[in-house]
């Protein structure tokens, strides 16, 4: 059994003991480790060795990929600030961690204790997990789920060696799941045990934080799902938590909490509770439904009573497939019986043209001749009935952009009889006499209005053009990245929602998909507040050090005495963007 902490232990007697298991690997036995060593560095040190993790400081990771205002970082704030006072000239910086690793906020007393965490990369937006730089004072708390001390060599990273840091995970007071860690370090001749107390009170005050500010909430939601548990199906949530059992979980991914917030919050809950049919997951569902009182924001329990897979599903793997776009439905309802032109009408960009293809797919036209206004070729009405004539689909788009002479050619095609299938879109409110008086002529029409004002649709929407991407690269988005979708007004309609899915595929591929991934007036939109009197002082003076700088970031954050990864921290938060430097 190994001594209890902690024996004076010369450096180099640390650095030997390390040594000698990242050369004689990780086979040996635990018991050939010197007795002196604590068992949390020695199995860090493992792990540590096992994923491969980084020994020198010029592989440290640059992510800055993390949210400065979720409930941690809130709750976190004022912590910190009352650390950094008690530890002012005490050489001591205080970090925190999310449950990655990566430092998301920092404190420290002055411009030399600033240098010197800069050049070890101890700043915000830096990676600390233990699976990247291995054993230290952020990282190491979280995988051990315990208090931590690493003094000088205990640390993996060479570049860490000549600090010592106390470290403590930091739990949901709700979920209990591990959502970061706080540490404190200082160089290591000066450093104290004692530091450890401090992280320890420090720690325990930002969970009374968060207990505070989830009372209403999370923590009566929690009550509330204790009380609605039961052995069959049950969901509690609100806006962006959920608790279920296990045999809810088939009922779950990001689209259906989505949509199952959404029709909740739809329905008048005066009477009481609801029996409602629901589509969870592709399974017809039928629920009872409470509007919890007991919570001050609106939060539901859904219990599932029963349900059975729809006929349209049956052969399909559950989930496997969005369900159908409802203009879709319209034209496979309106289309039945008409052999001539179709019209589909809206704004530009609301997505005619995707609508259009998934209705061809389905009437056995996966490949159809697409021709634009605006861009027709010499010989495109050729192309267009040769291809009628055959029995295939052809699709004129855009006719808001026709010459007068090409809506008289459309016309022809329009009226004449083919086996084939004719496809019209067009933004009616760009468009020409000729044009809307030949629209009207067309016996099926179906009106796509803008994205705006069906944001129900939009997880359907979603799900069907990331169909698009190939299945290894698709991202996932979470709920919460979901939800700023939702709440965006799309000024781009369906357009803007597939250039940023895209987006996301192309610097995201396979992976999950949070807020702050998405274009920055997005989610700013999605979590604007006011800002307080010291934030708005704070924000005048960045933007006149930015102008004073002609806008070089770097020059301005030495002129206000903070690190640049602080400056770039601060941009996001105040909202200043680079027409705000335009005097």
């Amino acid at each position: 059994m190994k001594a209890a902490r902690r024996l004076p232990v010369e450096d180099d007697e640390i650095r030997s003991a390390k040594e000698s298991l990242i050369s004689r690997g990780l086979l040996r036995s635990v018991d050939s480790q010197p007795l002196w060593l604590p068992g949390e560095i020695d199995r860090s040190w493992r792990r540590s060795i096992s994923a491969g993790a980084t020994r020198t400081s010029e592989a440290f990771r640059f992510v800055n990929e993390f949210d400065a205002d979720s409930e941690l970082a809130r709750a976190a704030r004022p912590v910190l600030d009352r650390l950094a006072d008690t530890l002012h000239d005490m050489g001591t910086a205080i970090f925190l961690a999310d449950r990655t690793g990566q430092i998301v906020a920092r404190r420290v007393t002055d411009k030399t204790e600033q240098a010197r965490f800069d050049d070890r990369c101890a700043a915000e937006g830096f990676d600390f997990s233990e699976e990247s730089i291995g054993t230290n004072g952020l990282g190491t708390p979280i995988q051990e789920d315990a208090a931590v001390f690493v003094r000088g060599p205990e640390h993996f990273n060479e570049a860490l060696e000549d600090l010592a840091c106390a470290g403590v995970g930091i739990r949901h007071p709700v979920t209990g799941r591990l959502i970061g860690s706080l540490s404190l370090a200082a160089p290591v001749d000066t450093a104290e045990m004692l530091m450890l107390a401090m992280t320890r009170q420090g720690a325990q005050q930002i969970l009374d934080n968060l207990r505070a500010t989830l009372g209403r909430r999370e923590v009566a939601l929690g009550q509330s799902y204790q009380r609605h548990r039961t052995k069959g199906p049950v969901i509690v949530l609100n806006s962006d938590t959920v608790m279920t059992n296990v045999t809810g979980l088939s009922f779950l991914n990001v689209e259906m909490h989505t949509r199952l917030w959404e029709s909740l919050q739809s329905q008048d809950w005066d009477d009481g509770p609801h029996v409602l049919d629901l589509e969870l997951q592709a399974l017809q569902a039928r629920v009872l439904a409470h509007r919890l009182e007991d919570v001050d924001d609106a939060a539901f329990a859904v219990e599932i009573l029963d349900r059975k897979e729809p006929r349209s599903t049956r052969r399909s793997a559950v989930g496997s497939q969005p369900a159908p776009d409802p203009y879709v439905r319209q034209l496979q309802r309106r289309s039945g019986g008409h052999a001539g032109a179709v019209a589909v009408t809206g704004p530009s960009g609301a997505g005619k043209l995707h609508v259009v293809r998934a209705w061809l797919r389905g009437e056995g036209h996966p490949s159809p001749v697409v021709l634009t206004g605006g861009d027709l070729r010499d010989a495109w009405r050729r192309e267009a009935a040769d291809a009628l004539g055959e029995g295939g689909a052809v699709v004129v788009r855009r006719l808001e952009d026709l010459e007068s002479r090409q809506v008289r050619e459309v016309k022809v095609l329009a009226d004449g009889s083919t086996p084939g299938r004719l496809v019209l879109t067009a933004d009616l409110s760009r468009c020409s006499a000729a044009v809307r008086r030949m629209l009207s002529q067309v016996a099926v029409d179906v009106d796509v209005p803008a994205l705006a004002s069906r944001r129900q649709e939009l997880p359907s929407l979603v799900g069907a053009l990331l169909q698009e991407v190939e299945p290894r690269k698709r991202p996932v988005l979470s709920t919460a990245t979901m939800q700023v979708l939702m709440r965006w007004d799309w000024p781009g309609n369906v357009a803007e929602l597939r250039q940023v899915l895209l987006g996301l595929a192309a610097e995201l591929p396979g992976q999950s998909v949070n807020p702050y991934h998405l274009p920055e007036r997005m989610w700013e939109a999605a979590n604007r507040r006011p800002l307080t009197r010291i934030e708005s002082a704070e924000r005048a003076e960045i933007i006149a050090a930015l102008r004073q700088c002609g806008g070089n970031k770097s020059q301005a954050a030495s002129l206000l005495g903070i690190g640049r990864t602080t400056l770039w921290r601060k941009l996001t938060a105040l909202g200043i963007e680079d027409d705000a430097l335009l005097p």
